[in-house]
């Protein structure tokens, strides 16, 4: 599951049933998305321990953070003065990417299926895996590496589940692979700069299935020099 694209679905659902229930006269969707928009980072949170199968310090973050603020929202927690609340949470967040919370570099792993997420944040993904058969991948408002470079697909071809939200994603691949592209862009968009050059039938094959709003994917070789 691609924790990106899930949460992008639900949240459409949900803003659409409720400006259903608002046009029905059941509630007022103004007030509503007001009261429970940190649900909305407590499911992005939630999408991502699902599809990772574990709970990460990002993860953790976005769930228990958007339940606080939800709590605060809801009037769970009483009377809250925002003024003072929201500068010690830029306040936080700041002092958290100066401390380099926001720079998270994950090792090369042999696993056939990975996945990762950065939100506010630069992340790195990458396998080495002779297996290769998938990756799901998220950007929220951050740039997130998927390295490819010493990874073979399974013969039948692989595929990447990208999804790029006001943040960008960069997909490495080795020179020799035939890399296709499908999607959704929204408001943004994606750039193949892969070789051309004519590949034979048993040339390693990679579909990423993409859905930019707000940002960009691109797929691209390594450099020469590093």
């Amino acid at each position: 599951m691609n924790a990106g694209r899930a949460f992008v679905g639900a949240v459409l659902v949900g803003i659409g049933a409720l400006f259903l229930l608002d046009g029905a006269g059941a509630l007022d969707a103004g007030r509503a998305l007001a009261d429970w928009w940190p649900l909305g980072i407590v499911l992005l949170g939630a999408f991502q321990i699902a599809s990772e199968r574990r709970v990460g310090p990002v993860t953790g973050v976005l769930v228990v953070g958007g339940l606080l603020l939800l709590g605060g929202t809801t009037g769970l927690f009483g009377a809250v003065d925002w003024g003072i609340v929201w500068p010690i949470l830029l306040i936080t967040a700041g002092g958290a990417l100066l401390l380099g919370w926001g720079r998270h570099r994950m090792g090369s792993v042999d696993q056939a299926e990975v996945s990762g997420m950065a939100v506010l944040s630069s992340s790195r993904v990458a396998t080495r895996s002779d297996r290769f058969r998938r990756a799901a991948v998220t950007a929220v408002l951050g740039g997130l590496t998927l390295d490819l470079t010493k990874a073979t697909p399974v013969p039948e071809g692989a595929s990447v589940s990208a999804t790029a939200v006001f943040g960008g994603i960069d997909v490495v691949v080795p020179t020799g692979w035939v890399v296709t592209v499908r999607g959704l862009p929204l408001f943004g968009g994606w750039d193949d700069t892969t070789a051309r050059t004519a590949a034979g039938p048993d040339a390693p094959h990679l579909e990423i299935q993409a859905l930019v709003l707000f940002g960009g994917l691109e797929v691209k070789h390594p450099r020469r020099w590093r």
